[in-house]
Formats: C-alpha cells, sequence, structure tokens
C-alpha cells in the first residue's frame, strides 16, 4: 500500500479486518484503528434472529461510529449509497440519538453528508479530489518530525518488529499474500507508529485524510500485485525503524512522505485498470 494507513488510534490497526469486528455486539474499536478489520464480503448487518450485547450508557454513540466507519473505510458502503437513522438504531438496538451523534461525527470526517430532503449518502470523492488529499497527506507527513515528536515505548518498538517479522514470512511463503492479513498489519504498524506523533491537531487531521483515502486502497488491491505491495511495506517498515532507532523523526516523517507519494503514483495506475 504503502501506505498503509494505519490507523490513527490504538488498535485500530489492525489488520485483520475480520468479519466479526463488524457486528457491533462487539467490543468497539478504538477509533481508525482497525479500519481495515474486515473484507469486503463482510455481511452489513447481523444474522436474523441474533442480537446485539447491550452497550452501556455512553458507550452507544462511539460503538455505532466505529462500525458505520469500518463499514464505509472497507466499501460495504460504497461511495454515494444511502443510509437511514431509522435502519441504524434498529440494528444496533439504540435511540436515533446516539445514532446521529455518530453521523454527525461521520459528517464532520467528510465520509458522508446529510442534506434536508435527500437524507445521508456516502460520501465520493472524484481522482481530482483524492490527488489534493494525498499531496496534503504527503505535506503533513513531513511535519512529524517538527511538531512534538515522541519517541515509541518499548511495547511500541516491539510491535513494530513483530510487524516486520510477520511480513518476512509472508514474502518468503509460496501462497499469495492475503489482502485482509497485508491490511491488518498495515493498520498495526501505523497505529504505534502514530504514537510518535505528540501534536493533536496534526495526529486529526492525519486520520481524517487516512480515512477518506482507505476505501479507495481496498479498490485498488482488487486489481494490484499484492505480493509487490507486501514488499514495498516491509521497505517502509524497514527503514521506519532504522530511523526510529535513533529517534530520528524528520527521516521518519519524509520516509512516510515518500511512500505515501509511491502509493499514489501506483494507484493512479491501478485505477488506469477497468
Amino acid at each position: 500500500m504503502t501506505e498503509h494507513r494505519r490507523p490513527p488510534l490504538q488498535t485500530r490497526p489492525d489488520p485483520a479486518r475480520h468479519p466479526a469486528a463488524l457486528k457491533p455486539a462487539t467490543t468497539p474499536r478504538a477509533p481508525a484503528a482497525q479500519s481495515r478489520l474486515m473484507e469486503n464480503s463482510a455481511p452489513k448487518s447481523p444474522a436474523p434472529g441474533t442480537r446485539h450485547a447491550p452497550a452501556r450508557h455512553g458507550d452507544n454513540s462511539l460503538r455505532v461510529y466505529d462500525v458505520l466507519r469500518q463499514r464505509i473505510a472497507t466499501r460495504q458502503y460504497a461511495p454515494g449509497e444511502r443510509l437511514t437513522e431509522a435502519e441504524i438504531a434498529r440494528e444496533f438496538e439504540v435511540s436515533r440519538t446516539p445514532v446521529r451523534q455518530a453521523l454527525h461525527r461521520l459528517a464532520v470526517e467528510g465520509l458522508i453528508e446529510v442534506k434536508n430532503g435527500v437524507g445521508i449518502r456516502v460520501t465520493e470523492v472524484d481522482a481530482a479530489e483524492l490527488r489534493d488529499i494525498y499531496e496534503l497527506r504527503m505535506a503533513l507527513a513531513t511535519l512529524i518530525g517538527r511538531l512534538s515528536p515522541r519517541p515509541l515505548s518499548e511495547a511500541d518498538f516491539a510491535e513494530l518488529q513483530a510487524v516486520k517479522r510477520r511480513l518476512e514470512e509472508m514474502l518468503k511463503a509460496e501462497a499469495e499474500p492475503a489482502i485482509g492479513e497485508y491490511a491488518d498489519l498495515c493498520d498495526r504498524f501505523f497505529a504505534r507508529l502514530n504514537n510518535v506523533v505528540g501534536n493533536a491537531f496534526l495526529r486529526q487531521f492525519q486520520d481524517q485524510l487516512y480515512n477518506q483515502t482507505d476505501r479507495y486502497w481496498y479498490g485498488w488491491m482488487a486489481k494490484a500485485d499484492v505480493r509487490r505491495e507486501v514488499e514495498y511495506f516491509y521497505y517502509e517498515v524497514e527503514e521506519s525503524l532504522r530511523a526510529l532507532a535513533v529517534n530520528d523523526f524528520d527521516t521518519l516523517g519524509m520516509i512516510r512522505r515518500n511512500h505515501i507519494s509511491m502509493m499514489l503514483t501506483r494507484a493512479e495506475s491501478y485505477r488506469r485498470l477497468r
């Protein structure tokens, strides 16, 4: 991907993206971190007759937001698809108030739009807008080393090394790498990597832009050479670990910026493959 978005908040990474994670009854994930938790084939709603475990008061809005954001990221809710408050409230067995709160947050992040007389629709981004978003992400990446960077904890560093080891195993295996696991590793890596970002506003902007492009990444991967993409990601992980080992955050930001740029170039070639 190499642009493996990664997730902003801890745990989103992941990359395992397992269909089970889509069920609202499961424990909510950290926002923006596990965007690719499930495969595109995962169901949009629970099986008939099943019920969601009751959520604690105050958790409903986050739970609804988290699952809807996942579905948009993995294209279970495709660009242009319409959603309704009533159906969402019924699925999650909550009142409309937490649903409205979750939808408001998604609208602020640009993932949906709410219009009187029209309803709720998953937003679409054209090729020019998508390039603008990627270029802004590249510019923000270079600020990682300038705006209050923080050294990673030993646990974070160990997790990044674990991701690298798993990538090595995938590249050595004869079997074609699974997109779901690849995406999960991306999310795990970037969730930890984002702990370097000490500036809360920078992290928030990065997360929002990541969410905007994540859903298009899935479409590109359906046309990509996944093994080659995993290899590109491995290089980024390896380079990032070297920079982190000496707390060279300026270099880390440039590594991120360069790999986002290369992902954009590859993505544009994938988009031309119809």
